[in-house]
């Protein structure tokens, strides 16, 4: 986030003036005396400003990460710390996130990234007319550990945990290789199609990984649950975190099925490495989570694109219609 941008207020009137400076300011965005338009810091943009610099005042330097931080505060701040407990330091965790980048810009903004998700599923359960009970951020559990929303329903508890899930493969020959080796495990009716020329490595180097994160991520907030549930019962939900680019739905459908139903679906193209992997582990899962969710929302636009609950895979198969329905219990 090291790009900058200049905010240029138009000070005095091009009348009786050269008409090139009228076209400088026009191609600037300004046409009357004490507009404000932000353009980006490039060396064109400086230099239409020293054409007309008895015109035109920069009112302020700022950065990507400035103006990423301005669009966050002015969408979540107030709602956050207002409505949820707690907020406030969900909002301090923003800032000092932000400040982090500051500091260095070279950095890895992934901190910034996971805190803008949280904010954003906050507003979500904010906006739920069905969430009627306080809705507490990072409230401890008996054991010290914490889970990141939950909402006190009255007879029970909605626990909610978000993770963002961003990995970020190198687009190398030796993630290509990897590719060549573990597509050999796919099953025989599935094709994983990628071109090497075409950031094929990166692209299935990034699916495989976010499935990775799926199996670890259940797997901790499982521990965590059922702590909490035993302390007030409720059912649990994982919320997914990502662009949309490096993993899609569809992969989290594949893993949620195999979550729920405890066996890998036949167009999963990772089921038998995951299969294996567990075992070989001995992983064994608890299946507490009660429902998986998926909030898609791209790096720089704060607000969310997508939300989608409860993520399940397509049904295909379908019982025939005069098949016996099952009886309630």
């Amino acid at each position: 986030m090291n790009k900058t941008y200049l905010a240029i207020e138009q000070i005095a009137s091009p009348i009786r003036r050269h008409h090139r400076q009228r076209e400088t300011l026009i191609g600037l965005g300004l046409n009357r005396i004490g507009r404000v338009v932000e353009r980006s810091d490039t060396l064109e943009i400086r230099g239409m400003i020293a054409k007309v610099r008895h015109l035109v005042r920069v009112v302020r330097l700022a950065t990507e990460l400035d103006r990423l931080a301005d669009a966050v505060s002015a969408l979540y701040r107030q709602p956050i710390t207002v409505g949820i407990v707690r907020g406030d330091a969900l909002w301090a965790q923003f800032e000092e996130a932000v400040a982090a980048c500051r500091a260095d810009p070279n950095g890895d903004d992934r901190a910034i990234t996971e805190r803008i998700n949280e904010l954003a599923v906050a507003k979500l359960l904010l906006d739920d007319p069905h969430a009627t009970g306080p809705i507490t951020y990072e409230p401890a559990l008996p054991d010290g550990r914490r889970i990141d929303f939950v909402v006190d329903r009255g007879a029970d508890n909605l626990y909610i945990e978000v993770k963002t899930v961003r990995p970020r493969t190198a687009d190398t020959d030796d993630a290509w290789q990897k590719f060549l080796e573990r597509s050999r495990y796919h099953p025989e009716n599935v094709n994983f199609i990628v071109e090497k020329e075409w950031m094929g490595g990166a692209i299935y180097g990034n699916v495989f990984a976010s499935r990775a994160h799926f199996l670890d991520y259940a797997l901790e907030f499982e521990s965590r649950l059922a702590t909490a549930k035993a302390e007030k019962n409720g059912p649990g939900c994982l919320i997914f975190c990502g662009t949309g680019f490096a993993w899609h739905l569809s992969n989290l459908e594949d893993f949620a099925d195999f979550y729920h139903q405890g066996r890998h679906r036949g167009d999963d193209p990772f089921g038998p490495m995951e299969a294996h992997s567990i075992e070989k582990k001995g992983i064994e899962l608890s299946r507490n989570i009660d429902h998986f969710a998926f909030l898609r929302r791209h790096v720089e636009v704060p607000a969310m694109e997508e939300f989608h609950y409860p993520v399940r895979g397509p049904r295909f198969f379908l019982p025939p219609a005069d098949a016996p329905k099952p009886t309630a219990v």
